[in-house]
């Protein structure tokens, strides 16, 4: 399969200053890669999204072209292994490359599938194992992209300037989970865009190259994805006052984090992230900084003394916590996805860090590793001969990551919502043991009535029977009730919502009411829907060939960078949009009455009162 791909993808902004590249008609382009759609995988014909515990494919190469495609700038050296699934909240930088002065209209990336480990949560301990295949049902192998940049959007090299380029895979668009088969089919959807279109944190790793106090900054090389691939060029990371550090396992907070980060020495592990912006703060497509909000360092990210494992606790007995789906990273640089639940020892010598903090651990205590937390544990690893994976971390530490809680509010208190948990660590809820969580047994977390404290957060909109996502804390092994401590929340005014219908293999010829510049009906009693029609708002699932008329489809307004594409499965081309309007007048030529479309999705904000849905990025596929 070859899918040839005209669209403008999206990239977040980081604060990174990036070096100088040698060349006086020269200028530098900084490539970032994000996996967006917030229901990762979408199931034919299941009620609710099924997200991907892991997803793990070769990248064999990224390139960008001049429109004459004489002029090609590379950004991978070689082949990497990525984990699109660990890419949903977060855009990695690739690399930064020196270029020619031009404008460069295409990008062309190739996804290796032969050997990828992609795993959908089912709601067991382990998920399911899924078979990648084509439209055909045949095993997928090599897929090149190649992705048109709108031409009002080209990527720009000025001299000496530094641009960014953006890439995102639209996961809910490219994939269709079959259960039953344990495949998905992938009709791969790749968006690239010169503009900024999510407001994701960005992450760039690599090993350190140098400190420079006085400016407060470090130069690092690029080694994406925790590979051992080397990516393409250097960039200087930008550290403010309020900047927090973990170096070797010690948090600190500006100046003395700086310090420590300097004491190290070159070729230690470093992983940064922030945001890119242009250097006078505008959105900008030239000379971006980088402005770390939070670095890692040293064995902090990578050491030759400690193994780590990544991944969610499903359960703790004692000291010995359970973490299924996980990713084991040996002390010699090896990432591997594990197919069975590894076991993490934890010990009275296990030091303990908490998301971004900035200052002594005092306090900590492995307590607060409980079922729902996201943990990076360091330790010494170990496989029994049934293949079972152990770290032993009695000597080494466990550093906790925001948590997330996704349900349906049951009670609203004060200040506490009581919610029937849909997913907890954005693993469904139905493998989790929550034995022991209590204070007493009778405390234990309960998944259909679980109370997240929202402290000053604003609840009212958080009434009975709708969706909430909390991100915070879930509560210290053997404390619980209240079962989660909620630094942020949102509710069903600001909960992303994700439309997908499709009509079946033959399409729809009239799939839309009406279609204008402002807006498409989309005809919700068209007999030829088939599986899938649901909106999803968070744990809320809607079944748009219920509801009393049809769903209206509105660019929202309040974001400021939006993206259309239309995709053909004959040519096998998508056409990419920056306004609304020329995607509609694009999508009325093309539904002529012979051409059919099959599949649409559609995200942003939702509005149940008025079915109406602000899309931030709408995907259309085409027959044709």
């Amino acid at each position: 399969m070859r899918w040839v791909t005209r669209k403008r993808v999206s990239i977040t902004l980081v604060a990174i200053a990036l070096s100088a590249l040698g060349g006086c008609d020269k200028g530098t382009a900084v490539v970032t890669l994000t996996a967006s759609q917030l229901a990762t995988g979408l199931d034919s014909g299941a009620a609710t999204p099924r997200n991907f515990l892991a997803y793990r494919v070769k990248l064999d190469s990224i390139a960008m072209t001049t429109a004459d495609g004489k002029t090609a700038v590379q950004f991978l050296p070689a082949s990497t292994t990525v984990d699109l699934a660990q890419l949903v909240d977060v855009s990695e930088v690739l690399g930064a490359a020196s270029a020619a002065m031009d404008s460069y209209a295409r990008v062309a990336v190739t996804f290796d599938y032969s050997g990828a480990q992609i795993v959908v949560d089912d709601g067991s301990l382990n998920g399911a194992a899924l078979t990648p295949v084509d439209a055909s049902g045949a095993p997928l192998g090599q897929v090149a992209l190649s992705s048109q940049l709108d031409p009002h959007e080209a990527l720009r090299i000025a001299r000496s300037g530094t641009s960014r380029l953006a890439l995102d895979i639209a996961l809910a668009a490219s994939n269709t989970v079959d259960l039953a088969q344990k495949t998905v089919t992938v009709t791969p959807m790749l968006v690239a865009s010169a503009l900024p279109i999510d407001a994701k944190t960005v992450r760039i790793i690599g090993p350190l190259a140098r400190v420079d106090t006085a400016q407060s900054s470090y130069d690092a090389r690029i080694q994406p994805f925790d590979g051992q691939r080397i990516g393409g060029g250097q960039l200087s990371v930008a550290a403010g006052g309020a900047t927090v550090y973990e170096v070797n396992g010690v948090p600190a907070t500006g100046a003395l984090g700086l310090a420590r980060l300097s004491a190290l020495s070159a070729g230690s592990s470093t992983a940064a992230y922030g945001s890119l912006n242009s250097a006078d703060g505008s959105a900008s497509a030239s000379d971006v900084v980088f402005a770390a909000a939070q670095v890692l360092a040293g064995s902090s990210v990578q050491s030759t003394q400690f193994d780590r494992i990544c991944g969610v606790v499903a359960a703790r007995a004692g000291d010995t916590v359970i973490v299924p789906a996980a990713t084991l990273t040996t002390s010699a640089g090896v990432n591997s996805y594990l197919t069975r639940a590894a076991s993490v020892q934890l010990g009275a010598g296990t030091a303990l860090t908490l998301p971004a903090q900035g200052s002594a651990t005092v306090g900590n205590t492995i307590a607060q590793v409980s079922v729902g937390s996201r943990i990076t544990a360091f330790g010494v690893a170990s496989t029994d001969g049934a293949g079972n994976a152990a770290l032993d971390a009695t000597a080494g530490r466990v550093r906790l990551a925001a948590s997330g809680a996704s349900g349906l509010v049951g009670l609203q208190g004060n200040g506490t919502l009581m919610l029937a948990l849909a997913t907890l660590g954005e693993r469904a809820v139905a493998p989790l043991n929550f034995l022991g969580t209590g204070a007493a047994a009778s405390g234990d977390s309960n998944p259909n009535q679980y109370v997240v404290t929202a402290g000053g957060l604003a609840l009212a909109n958080a009434t009975a029977g709708s969706p909430v996502e909390a991100s915070g804390l879930v509560a210290p092994f053997g404390a619980t009730p209240p079962d989660f401590a909620a630094s942020t929340l949102l509710d069903q005014t600001t909960i992303p919502a994700l439309f997908a219908i499709d009509w079946g293999a033959a399409g729809a010829v009239s799939p839309f009411a009406s279609t204008g510049s402002s807006a498409i009906d989309l005809n919700i009693h068209d007999a030829a829907i088939g599986t899938r029609h649901r909106i999803m708002v968070g744990a809320q699932t809607i079944d748009v060939t219920t509801l009393p008329s049809d769903v209206l489809i509105v660019p929202n307004g309040a974001s400021a960078a939006l993206v259309f594409a239309i995709g053909h499965a004959t040519t096998t081309t998508i056409d990419d949009f920056d306004t609304f309007a020329a995607f509609v007048s694009a999508l009325q030529t093309d539904l002529n009455g012979a051409t059919a479309a099959t599949a649409l999705t559609a995200d942003g904000q939702y509005t149940a009162a008025t079915r109406t849905l602000a899309a931030n990025s709408i995907t259309v596929y085409l027959n044709d």
